[in-house]
């Protein structure tokens, strides 16, 4: 691993270099803001810093957008009035002090938490927590019901399971061996639409491992916007960010 700085329009763009044996360069910016550069002992210096210099506005722009995200999590206390965002709406929240039982629900506008401790950042986090994973387990197995329906009419493929679990770096993965798909909590956030398209992005792997030519003819055959939604997602606080 090696690290390296340039100047760029007046801003520093650190990065590291991981030389491996792959077969293109690969640039991405990850959630903590690091920008990781792969490639080959072979591709000289001089061609890695072009490549960086090419994407600079981009990779100035996912720095900023990471840096505003972290900065909005660690003021995020799920207090009365903090917005909190659910399948692509934003709620406010309204804490509800209790001696019973608690709980969160959906009222027109507004997220309810009804909780023992409205003063406790770690218990007031786990119910959320619970509350996402649960209508995530719902909500992903309807979008898997739709998203198999428009499917099978091109391809014949069983239904795979779905596991859901907290991702750093991407929105969903497929194990086609296992026949299965990993879903993102996080995307429980954002709208049915982009959801669906995550869903048939991972079953289309069972057709079509690589992300070719053909991958993408199919994704645009079912889901002709698939490039909008997928736009969408990339301006959202989680998933991978590759050239």
């Amino acid at each position: 691993m090696e690290k390296y700085k340039i100047n760029f329009e007046g801003k520093t763009i650190s990065f590291v270099l991981h030389r491996k044996n792959v077969k293109n360069v690969n640039l991405k910016v990850k959630t903590d803001s690091t920008v990781v550069v792969s490639a080959n002992n072979k591709v000289p210096y001089a061609s890695i810093e072009q490549l960086i210099r090419e994407k600079g506005p981009w990779v100035l722009k996912n720095i900023r957008h990471f840096d505003e995200v972290r900065r909005l999590k660690e003021i995020r206390k799920y207090t009365d009035g903090e917005i909190i965002y659910f399948l692509g709406r934003p709620y406010c929240l309204k804490v509800i002090p209790t001696d019973n039982g608690e709980s969160i629900y959906l009222n027109q506008n507004e997220i309810c938490l009804i909780v023992k401790e409205a003063s406790d950042f770690y218990r007031k986090e786990k119910l959320f927590d619970r509350w996402f994973k649960e209508q995530a387990r719902q909500i992903f197995y309807e979008s898997l019901d739709r998203m198999h329906s428009e499917f099978i009419s091109h391809h014949a493929l069983e239904k795979p399971k779905i596991m859901i679990r907290n991702m750093k770096t991407r929105w969903g993965s497929c194990s086609w061996n296992k026949e299965k798909i990993t879903l993102n909590t996080g995307l429980i956030k954002v709208s049915r639409d982009c959801i669906d398209y995550v869903v048939l992005h991972e079953l289309t792997h069972f057709v079509f491992r690589k992300h070719d030519r053909q991958f993408y003819a199919f994704l645009a055959l079912i889901m002709p916007d698939w490039k909008e939604r997928r736009n969408i997602l990339r301006n959202c606080d989680t998933g991978s960010i590759l050239v």
